[in-house]
Formats: structure tokens, sequence, C-alpha cells
């Protein structure tokens, strides 16, 4: 009879992946709190024209960023990379097309944070979920 995968325990990369200093990273709260400061900095920029969204979206996408990084603060990193992971798919739905077609220098470096959040907190939110 044979067992399942998930019954014969954590893979080794999964064993690899938290013993890493990525993992402790996706723990902090820093990514995400540097993301929201970032657009809280930039919504100001935010005009037709600008390669960002409304000003309203990007202050509001700062504070969703500052809450994942406060849900983590609190201890709560699950929760916290999830909604991360899920509000960077989104704003880069959104606005990804955009950025890329109006290169400029504020809009991508945005863009380029959006990334690396997700790729944090995707990681460790697709180890949470699917064991992966």
């Amino acid at each position: 009879m044979s067992t399942s995968p998930a019954a014969e325990g954590p893979s080794a990369s999964v064993i690899a992946y938290r013993s890493s200093s990525f993992y402790k990273l996706a723990a902090s709260p820093l990514p995400e709190w540097t993301l929201s400061g970032l657009c809280a900095a930039s919504a100001p920029l935010a005009k037709a024209g600008s390669g960002f969204p409304h000003f309203g979206i990007m202050m509001g996408l700062s504070a969703v960023w500052a809450g994942s990084g406060y849900m983590k603060y609190m201890g709560d990193s699950e929760n916290g990379s999830g909604t991360t992971t899920a509000w960077c798919l989104t704003y880069l739905f959104f606005n990804l097309k955009r950025t890329l077609r109006q290169p400029k220098p504020m809009p991508s470096l945005v863009l380029s944070s959006v990334l690396i959040n997700l790729a944090i907190s995707g990681r460790k939110n697709f180890e949470t979920e699917f064991g992966v």
C-alpha cells in the first residue's frame, strides 16, 4: 500500500527553503513596508500618462501592503504573505502593460519592487498552501 506524499513529510526543497535567509525575509514585514512606502511616495506622481495608476489606487495599495506587513509583524506570516501575493498579482495584472509601454524610472521601480515582493511572499505562500 503506497503512502501519499503529504504523509511522508516535507520534501528536501521545502526543508532547504525553511532554513534559508529567503524564508526569514519572507517572514519579515520589511519588504511589504518598503513597497508600501514606495507606493505612498510615488502616489503624488500619479497623473494621466505618468505610467502609474490613479492616486487613490496607489494610496489604497500602499495601505494594503502596509497591512500585510503588519500581519507579518504580529506573527501571522502566512496570511501576510498571502495578502501580499494576491495584491502584487493584482497590481501586475492591471499595470504591467502600462508600465512596460511607458518606461519611466519611478513606475519601473515600483513594478520591480512588486515583482521582488511577489517572489519573496509568493514562494512562502506556495510553500504554506501547497507544500511546494
